[in-house]
């Protein structure tokens, strides 16, 4: 995404950061999946070479979030 981007609700300075997934003591950049979620009583099966990294940008205005996978 490009520096000195724009917010879409109310034009306000959009800043590049990420979310983060917390748990069992590890912090990690979520990730996004095609498809429905694939259910287990474990959890959620996941196959792991087809996750995207999320990218996420703030307005530091209003604090709306836009999230990208790439």
């Amino acid at each position: 995404m490009a520096a000195g981007k724009t917010c879409p609700k109310c034009e306000g300075r959009m800043e590049e950061g990420f979310t983060v997934d917390r748990g069992y003591g590890e912090a990690h950049v979520p990730g996004w999946h095609k498809g429905a979620p694939d259910k287990r009583w474990w959890g959620l099966k996941v196959d792991k070479k087809s996750l995207l990294a999320i990218e996420s940008w703030r307005c530091n205005r209003c604090g709306y979030l836009e999230h990208y996978a790439r």
